[in-house]
């Protein structure tokens, strides 16, 4: 029997409209209600991420900032990593195109050089805005991760160029052919995932976790029974080739449909 599942928001959990719907927050209630946990693990914040903690009604862990922060069902912050100041200075100094957005995440805000329309519809009613700063100015403390948003081809060498000069100081992963994320070396949502196992005394064997994106892959290769989304990046399908993948996609309510299935094993 799987004691817990482990899942990714956007793409995910939550469908095309960014938000949780009352099939799948049914799926997730009776699955707790079968005394079995269940995680969010997103890379957005942990105040967006509260936002569906609070609508599901139930105590569970967050994942969130692809796993820089881990906050209890209390809320109470059990886990934190930010990227060092000199890294994130980098970032700040270095000379992008124009039409990279950089954004550097806190816990109260993100901030950017400039504001994309495609981003509008993102918001999942939480209170985490934007804000839009001059970053070669940035206060560098307390971020916990940096975004960039461009077209895939236009991101490839820079993210050469970034693993190159911080070599086993940054992870940077596409959770979207669109956004390449960075984060300190040692984050990511597996980690993240094993430190609330342990605090829980689950074998990772006995979890079940779903992903959509590249910054999935640590989450999805530590449990014993990984699915990748039937809307899945093509990129993660082929990392992960023995995963299974639901039948439906996350618009679908795929989630709560292998939700169900998996509750009656």
């Amino acid at each position: 029997m799987y004691k817990i599942a482990i899942s990714d928001l956007d793409g995910t959990l939550l469908n095309e409209h960014h938000k949780l719907s009352t099939t799948t927050k049914t799926s997730i209630e009776q699955w707790i209600l079968n005394d079995r946990k269940f995680v969010i693990a997103t890379g957005r914040s942990y105040i967006e991420s509260k936002y569906i903690q609070s609508s599901i009604n139930k105590p569970i862990y967050v994942i969130s900032s692809n796993g820089g922060r881990i906050h209890n069902p209390d809320g109470y912050m059990i886990f934190r990593k930010d990227l060092p100041a000199d890294i994130v200075n980098y970032i700040c100094q270095y000379e992008f195109p124009q039409e990279i957005q950089i954004t550097l995440f806190t816990d109260q805000h993100w901030y950017t050089n400039f504001i994309r329309l495609d981003q509008e519809s993102n918001n999942i009613g939480s209170s985490f805005f934007h804000v839009v700063t001059n970053l070669k100015e940035f206060d560098v403390s307390n971020v916990i991760k940096i975004t960039f948003w461009a077209k895939h081809n236009e991101l490839i060498p820079y993210k050469k160029q970034l693993e190159t000069k911080l070599v086993n100081r940054v992870k940077l992963t596409f959770s979207l052919d669109n956004c390449l994320e960075l984060m300190p070396i040692t984050v990511n949502k597996g980690v993240a995932a094993a430190t609330v196992l342990k605090e829980l005394g689950i074998d990772h064997k006995h979890a079940v976790a779903f992903g959509d994106g590249m910054n999935d892959v640590e989450l999805l290769t530590l449990v014993g029974k990984p699915i990748v989304m039937k809307n899945a990046q093509p990129s993660l399908v082929s990392a992960l080739p023995n995963s299974d993948m639901t039948n439906l996609c996350n618009k679908e309510h795929g989630v709560a449909e292998m939700l169900d299935k998996l509750r009656v094993l």
